[in-house]
């Protein structure tokens, strides 16, 4: 099974806080993840994913 938009998003946010990166670097790792994983996404829509997704995978992070 593929995993979710969320999924590919917390993987990276939360591999990117192991490594001691800051808020803009996690986004910028999920940006990433994400345009890796589904190509067929044009880059403003990847980034517009991540900037809605993000502040909701950061508070759920903060609340692990």
């Amino acid at each position: 099974m593929d995993p979710s938009l969320r999924e590919i998003i917390a993987h990276a946010v939360t591999e990117a806080r192991k490594g001691g990166l800051d808020a803009v670097a996690q986004r910028a790792a999920a940006v990433t993840l994400l345009a890796a994983m589904i190509p067929s996404l044009d880059g403003g829509t990847v980034q517009l994913i991540v900037d809605q997704l993000y502040p909701f995978i950061a508070d759920l992070g903060a609340a692990a």
